[in-house]
């Protein structure tokens, strides 16, 4: 049995909201083992992205959470103190968002960017930083580094956009590595490339993923296990081909059938390209 990297326990959280108090995730459970890729699916408004901010408490200012344990190699991030959270966030867990447009800072070049995090938690600065940006675009199979590390995020197209979140992301080499719906902006070929280019880089460096969709076909594509979350709750969990085969919650069926009717899941055909290095 691997070991355990992340375990979520009894995680509940809300928010405050014109003097309500709105449940959004109602007691998850859930872990992760050393290199596994773990998908978290369900509709939207399930509680899929704020189960896994809290992870790390990035949570906006209304949220609270009231009960639970995040135990990561021994510590528990929902009672670690602002200082050892600082420490972890971005150097051991990193996070990736769909529209990474919506992130990158557009007056700073991609290679400005990546960087801040290599200087950070690396103390490295100058060419030292530069080169090990270029190491990052190589990596994430981006065409023309020397040019790229240069440009701005306009510059960029969205699939070339999300590899520079890939790059800044693995910048530190994280242990776990939390993709939101990382590949909703982009068509279907795109999608393909960034997901096989993501499941690439797990093998070769070894890291752990979580990945949140709403998108079955590609829990079918990459998952190791399926979780499906459900108006704030883990109602089902198997294997990527049990989930399919012998789904048990109802919830998990409608899903199934939902992406059986627009022909998204089938032999997942749609999904047979090869990664290529972005122009």
């Amino acid at each position: 049995m691997k070991t355990k990297l992340l375990e979520v326990k009894d995680l509940k959280v809300v928010f405050h909201l014109d003097g309500r108090v709105i449940p959004a995730v109602n007691g998850v459970n859930l872990d992760i083992a050393a290199d596994e890729i773990l998908v978290l699916a369900g509709e939207s408004g399930s509680g899929k992205t704020v189960s896994a901010l809290a992870i790390t408490r990035l949570l906006p200012a209304n949220a609270k959470i009231i009960s639970g344990q995040a135990m990561f190699l021994g510590q528990d991030l929902l009672k670690s103190d602002a200082e050892a959270l600082r420490a972890i966030r971005g150097k051991e867990i990193a996070y990736m968002f769909q529209e990474p447009t919506a992130y990158l800072n557009p007056v700073y070049t991609v290679g400005e960017q990546i960087s801040e995090a290599i200087m950070l938690h690396q103390s490295k600065a100058g060419k030292e930083a530069r080169h090990a940006v270029l190491e990052l675009l190589e990596l994430v199979r981006i065409k023309e580094p020397q040019r790229v590390i240069d440009d701005y995020p306009h510059q960029l197209s969205g699939g070339m956009n999300q590899r520079i979140f890939i790059a800044m992301a693995l910048a530190c080499k994280p242990k776990l590595l939390i993709s939101d719906e990382p590949t909703t902006s982009l068509d279907v070929t795109i999608e393909a490339q960034i997901l096989d280019l993501l499941v690439d880089l797990k093998e070769n460096l070894g890291f752990s993923l979580l990945f949140i969709t709403h998108n079955l076909s590609i829990a079918r594509r990459i998952a190791d296990r399926v979780l499906v979350m459900y108006r704030g709750r883990i109602v089902e969990e198997a294997g990527r081909e049990a989930i399919f085969n012998s789904p048990r919650h109802s919830h998990t069926k409608e899903l199934i059938a939902a992406y059986h009717k627009i022909g998204r899941i089938g032999d997942g055909s749609i999904f047979q390209s090869k990664i290529v290095l972005e122009k």
